[in-house]
């Protein structure tokens, strides 16, 4: 198997994967079925404000933005336009490693098919 077909792979399994765990997390019972919430439960925002509330949480959410900002800063790098830069930073900061996986994925279909990696993810688009 090519390192092209094995990237796709991955990041089709990172894209089911983050999908799954965001339904499960949207339906499972967790720190909603604690007596303190009971019948308000959380929201996206919510469970935000719960998890940066954690220390171990709030060190969390650092360490993935800092790793969403650096991928930010080669998508920034490769892409030539500003609304392309724009709109995968508001991206990758609302939807992390969907973007990633996604952004991933559109470089790989783009490419032809026996491309070089080296040639797929270094290389700057035309403007």
């Amino acid at each position: 198997m090519s390192a092209r077909r094995l990237l796709i792979a991955y990041f089709t399994i990172v894209l089911l994967a983050m999908t799954w765990v965001s339904w499960y997390a949207c339906t499972a019972p967790s720190i909603t079925s604690l007596p303190e919430y009971a019948g308000k439960g959380l929201n996206v925002i919510g469970g935000y404000v719960t998890v940066c509330s954690e220390p171990w949480g709030l060190a969390t959410m650092f360490d993935a933005y800092f790793g969403f900002l650096a991928f930010w800063l080669y998508v920034a790098w490769r892409e030539r336009t500003i609304a392309a830069r724009i709109s995968w930073f508001i991206a990758l900061m609302l939807l992390g490693n969907f973007a990633i996986a996604g952004y991933a994925l559109i470089c790989l279909f783009s490419a032809e098919d026996e491309a070089d990696l080296g040639k797929i993810f270094f290389t700057r688009k035309s403007a």
